[in-house]
């Protein structure tokens, strides 16, 4: 079994950066290449940002939404360039949910990419903390149509 292209969901957290080294691991061996994820929060509704959203404020929208991407954006780049350096072929997204869940856009992204394995850290940086896994980690585990790896 080959791992051509290797998924690693990557939100920042410690589990995510320990999987990341699994990942560029794993993808040094295989001669895979590496797709780096990150899905912004929707804006919720019912907090300040979601509140102004309503009303109009669109440039607030827009500022916050911004600094989201470069906060990702610095999660990201040393990972990918930690990847780059060991001559990694890699790709990076960062996509909004807009309106649909973590997991669905990442077994939509798996299946549309050809993915071969997911990497993923076993918990995010959710306040709320499950006994053994985060909530989208054990919903990839049950929906992927790959094998998942996950790391704490």
């Amino acid at each position: 079994m080959r791992f051509n292209n290797i998924l690693l969901p990557f939100d920042g957290s410690i589990p995510s950066k320990r999987a990341a080294e699994y990942a560029i691991h794993i993808a040094t061996l295989e001669n895979s290449t590496l797709f780096f994820i990150h899905i912004l929060d929707s804006i919720k509704q019912g907090g300040a940002i979601g509140l102004r959203a309503r009303y109009g404020d669109i440039d607030l929208v827009e500022g916050f939404k911004k600094a989201r991407m470069r906060e990702a954006e610095e999660w990201l780049k040393p990972v990918q360039q930690e990847s780059n350096n060991k001559g990694i072929k890699s790709k990076v997204e960062i996509l909004e949910d807009e309106g649909s869940s973590k997991l669905e856009i990442i077994t939509d992204y798996i299946k549309n990419n050809s993915i071969d394995i997911v990497v993923m850290g076993s918990r995010g940086l959710s306040k709320f903390k499950q006994l053994l896994l985060g909530s989208t980690a054990y919903g990839i585990i049950s929906h992927s149509t790959c094998p998942v790896l996950i790391i704490r």
